[in-house]
């Protein structure tokens, strides 16, 4: 926010000027717009959040494949000190679920082929939907791991913060951790086993005992002064909190 006010980009008249550049409407349409739900507001208030969205279609649209990493200085790291490799034997499940998930993400370069000492067996968790969760059993990895104490926002204060505000914009992020990668030399760590090789993740997966922590630092530090101030964050979800109208926001 300091910076923002630095620039001169939160003067009122900066910000006038760029909220009537929304309101020409020049931006394209969303592909999805005619399903968006904003919710219940001013005729003008929601055509200048539509205008807003389609100003940054390139960010709220949905897209297929992995999303690009984080432009920030943050990995993930696993210390998991003079423990000896751990190489668990696999488990069966059916093969072709597991193969196409596994070339799904082969090719948006989430994974690749492992060759190190350490395994870990794949769980499938079936949805509702019948759609299926692939996760891997890290359990013996976590319990060899130095923990990340890095803390968490507490709930009762982010409540706090949000007393009289007017008005909510909720973001989640797409494939939130994939967006961030596994340090280079910890990548052996958390491979997992299939039928037809061993592979390891280059983006950080679920399960690791830190990687909340770790998420939590990376968007800590993409919002650095501005938590607190208009917007609050736990792990990839961001509440956006204003006490006056959409323009104001």
């Amino acid at each position: 926010m300091q910076i923002l006010s630095l620039n001169g980009e939160l003067e009122r008249a900066r910000v006038a000027e760029w909220i009537a550049t929304l309101k020409k409407g020049d931006a394209a349409p969303l592909s999805n717009e005619d399903n968006l739900d904003i919710g219940d507001m001013e005729a003008a208030d929601k055509d200048l959040v539509i205008a807003l969205l389609r100003q940054y279609a390139d960010i709220v649209e949905k897209k297929q494949g992995c999303p690009p990493l984080a432009k920030v200085n943050v990995e993930h790291h696993i210390n998991t000190g003079n423990t000896a490799p751990i190489m668990l034997r696999r488990r069966r499940h059916a093969v072709s679920e597991n193969l196409l998930i596994v070339d799904e993400m082969l090719s948006n370069k989430v994974i690749e082929p492992g060759e190190g000492a350490w395994g870990f067996p794949v769980v499938i968790v079936r949805k509702k939907d019948g759609s299926v969760r692939f996760c891997i059993d890290y359990r013996s990895l976590n319990a060899v791991t130095v923990k990340d104490l890095y803390p968490l926002p507490r709930v009762d204060e982010t409540l706090e913060a949000l007393h009289e505000s007017q008005r909510f914009t909720s973001l989640d992020l797409h494939s939130g951790y994939w967006q961030l990668a596994v340090a280079k030399e910890d990548r052996a760590k958390i491979a997992f086993t299939t039928r037809r090789e061993l592979f390891q993740f280059l983006r950080m997966p679920f399960g690791l005992c830190n990687a909340p922590s770790t998420f939590q630092r990376l968007m800590d530090c993409v919002l650095r002064g501005l938590t607190w101030v208009c917007c609050l964050v736990y792990l990839d979800d961001v509440v956006i909190f204003t006490k006056g109208t959409v323009a104001q926001q």
